[in-house]
């Protein structure tokens, strides 16, 4: 069927109706069972939540249970730091752990770059209120009036005798925590430049064990009698199982059990060997019938939605469009798409579960492990409290972990078989069966008036749910119906200032593609749009870009300051205004990661006409996330962001067809190398008591515009759609 814009809200209503995450077939499995959907953890934490995350052993060190998932950002480290701070410990004297789900109450999925700014107000009070806790205790003990118990590392001093915490842990106690008090000031808040532990380079313990093949993952994970699964799953988004019929998979040896369950898609092998699962699930033959009613991705057309004016939410409409009109005499306009990309994590996901009469357990790698609980317990029809989730270490995340689909499947196959099952995806299944940063096509008119001000500003966009595209149906067509998709428009209210009209639209359209959160969400595509169409203004009014961009921002309030700095500094960083060689360019760009974080990158591109490539030999970035707890750290994540930013301008693509991924591995869908890096160069900038922000995702953004700016510069073509090559440029 061919979808016009006549025929579009029909159709999409209908779809909404049977469409969802489970729906779309990325798993066979359903556990949202009853009114209410087993949804993400999503409550942001309270001061009062970091006293149950930190306690004191008897032998003096620190227990810090962290409320973060660690996936490579280290956030673990820098939360330690704060706990280091707080309590006057070294990074040897701290137990950083992963807690069990059964060991802490829920905390916030590990999302949007949070560890340090949502987490570090609690984890300090926490601390700071264990320390002062311990302080009482210190009095006690000698007698001695509360004030004259001094700080020391590891303790305290009183009347010039040394007390380690341990001594004061009681007896009968081999741990010990305390309530949290609100009277108490952290270190933390004080930031006096006594530091001993913010602001210093900690490295993660783990680096050791990881390159050496150590640190255990969750394929890692062995548990005695423990048998291997896997499933059938559906060969495009929206197949249900019409047939499956078993051709001897049982004869194979170590063939544990083969359940075929139609009624609930789920078609499966169990073993005593991981290496006889393929060619047992050979031997059964499955035919799959897809829905009529998807709608194709090719609606994701922006010029469709303004053929007709109709747009689902309005983000901003500010102004006089008929004074923007009469004000603009020089006017640009643009379109430009992103495509669909995968996650593409170094490890793919793998789970072991153990499903007994008392208890069920479940080892895997996720952001969210209540999450990963409510939907298993759900599955199997149990309480929560029965399901404990252990989360294990990740080799990358990028927002695509908050399901841990391994863990349901081994978890159905456990309960089948009555013995712990492990259950590992392939890098094939891996891309197949995961949800996706969604494309996105924009549309952006803009003009100048007389005094090279932007006049007017309209910036419509199309693309699909991110933050709600894994509400189930049918809850998901309720919240398409009343709420915008935050994640969808991050980043879509440009920082510039605009003299007499703004207005930013967009609709978030549930496809046949299952898709959700990817790194920074809409953040990457909306600012290259709006980046390049800045880049189009000045060169249209024969300003310098990065000029032009400063001189757009001195009547923008207070945030203009801060980025403004940060787009002086990379451009001093760049030598910005040097005379460059023939085939070299360079382009910036800037943005306000979360309306917090303030990031300005210029990159270096080059084009060498006799192999007909392009690549980036140098990028530059200056970040202004507050204040910085770890450096090293800090500077680790803007560097990850800043080659992911080449592969996304460059490489990165994923394709559909009739429901499937076009590419399943790296040998088609393709990651920068390391033999293409450029050289980077990194400066952190903090404004002296601002809070820390945002840093996992921030300078992602900027990185992509930047380099299309340069893309620009160096061939006078512009790239309007991402990736970009020598031959989709047309140089000649």
């Amino acid at each position: 069927m061919t979808y016009t814009p006549q025929t579009l809200d029909h159709s999409r209503r209908r779809f909404l109706i049977k469409t969802g995450w489970l729906a779309a077939g990325v798993t066979a499995l359903t556990s949202c069972s009853g009114l209410i959907p087993v949804l993400p953890t999503t409550a942001n934490p309270k001061d009062e939540d970091g006293s149950s995350w930190i306690q004191i052993l008897a032998d003096g060190r620190v227990r810090f249970l962290c409320p973060r998932m660690e996936m490579g950002q280290g956030a673990t480290i820098g939360l330690s730091q704060i706990v280091a701070e707080e309590l006057g410990v070294t990074q040897d004297q701290i137990e950083c752990l992963a807690p069990d789900s059964d060991q802490l109450g829920p905390f916030k999925m590990t999302v949007g770059s949070e560890g340090i700014a949502r987490f570090s107000g609690p984890v300090a009070m926490g601390a700071a209120g264990l320390r002062e806790h311990f302080r009482q205790l210190a009095a006690d003990k000698v007698l001695l009036p509360f004030d004259q118990i001094e700080d020391a590392a590891g303790g305290f001093t009183a009347a010039g005798n040394f007390i380690g915490y341990g001594e004061l842990v009681p007896d009968q106690a081999r741990i010990i925590g305390a309530e949290y008090r609100a009277d108490v000031v952290p270190r933390f808040a004080d930031r006096n430049g006594n530091s001993r532990a913010i602001g210093k380079s900690w490295k993660s313990p783990e680096l050791k064990n990881i390159v050496t093949g150590q640190t255990i993952y969750s394929r890692d994970i062995a548990v005695p009698d423990m048998l291997y699964g896997d499933i059938v799953r559906p060969p495009r988004y929206g197949a249900t199982l019409k047939e499956a019929i078993n051709r001897g998979a049982e004869t194979l040896p170590g063939v544990v059990s083969v359940v075929i369950d139609e009624a609930n898609d789920l078609v499966a092998v169990v073993a005593k060997s991981p290496f006889v699962l393929a060619d047992a699930l050979e031997k059964i033959e499955t035919t799959w019938q897809s829905s009529p009613d998807e709608i194709p991705d090719d609606i994701l057309d922006v010029s469709l939605y303004r053929t007709r004016g109709d747009f689902e939410h309005s983000l901003m409409d500010e102004g006089s469009a008929r004074s923007a009109d009469k004000a603009a005499i020089a006017v640009t306009s643009a379109n430009y798409t992103t495509s669909y990309m995968a996650h593409a994590a170094m490890e793919p996901r793998a789970a072991v579960a153990w499903v007994r009469e008392e208890e069920v357990e479940i080892w895997c790698g996720c952001q969210d492990p209540y999450f990963v609980r409510g939907r298993v317990a759900a599955l199997l029809k149990r309480d929560q409290k029965e399901v404990v989730v252990h989360p294990l270490r990740m080799g990358g995340g990028f927002g695509g972990r908050v399901l841990c689909q391994p863990a349901e499947e081994a978890a159905v196959l456990s309960a089948r078989v009555g013995m712990p099952v492990r259950v590992q995806w392939d890098r094939e299944t891996e891309f197949q069966h995961n949800y996706f940063q969604p494309k996105f096509s924009h549309a952006i008119d803009s003009g100048l008036d007389e005094a090279g001000h932007i006049a007017f500003w309209r910036h419509d966009f199309v693309s699909s749910p991110i933050i709600f595209g894994l509400v189930p149906s049918p809850f998901a067509s309720i919240l398409d119906a009343f709420v915008a998709d935050e994640g969808t428009a991050r980043g879509a209210d440009m920082p510039y200032d605009v003299s007499e009209h703004k207005r930013v639209r967009y609709s978030d359209i549930r496809t046949g593609i299952p898709t959700g959160a990817w790194r920074g969400l809409g953040a990457a595509p909306n600012t290259f749009a709006i980046e390049s169409t800045m880049d189009e203004l000045a060169y249209s009014a024969g300003k310098d870009p990065l000029a032009f961009r400063l001189s757009q921002l001195e009547n923008n309030g207070g945030n203009s300051k801060r980025l403004s700095e940060v787009l002086r500094r990379v451009g001093k960083m760049a030598d910005w205004g040097k005379s460059v060689d023939k085939n070299l360019g360079l382009g910036v760009a800037a943005a306000v990661y979360k309306d917090q974080t303030f990031v300005a990158v210029v990159a270096e591109v080059r084009i060498d006409q006799q192999r007909e490539q392009i690549s980036v030999t140098s990028l530059w970035c200056a970040q202004d996330c507050g204040l910085v707890v770890n450096p090293d750290q800090v500077e680790n994540q803007v560097l990850g962001n800043l080659i992911w930013g080449c592969g996304m301008a460059l490489k990165e693509k994923l394709t559909f067809n009739e429901g499937a991924p076009g590419q399943l591995n790296f040998d088609s869908y393709e990651v920068l190398r390391h033999v293409e890096a450029p050289r980077t160069f990194i400066e952190l900038v903090e404004t002296p008591g601002a809070p820390p922000v945002a840093v996992g995702e921030s300078a992602f953004a900027p990185a992509v515009a930047a380099i299309a700016n340069a893309a620009f510069a160096a061939t006078g073509k512009r790239p309007r759609q991402l990736p970009f090559d020598y031959d989709s440029l047309q140089i000649q």
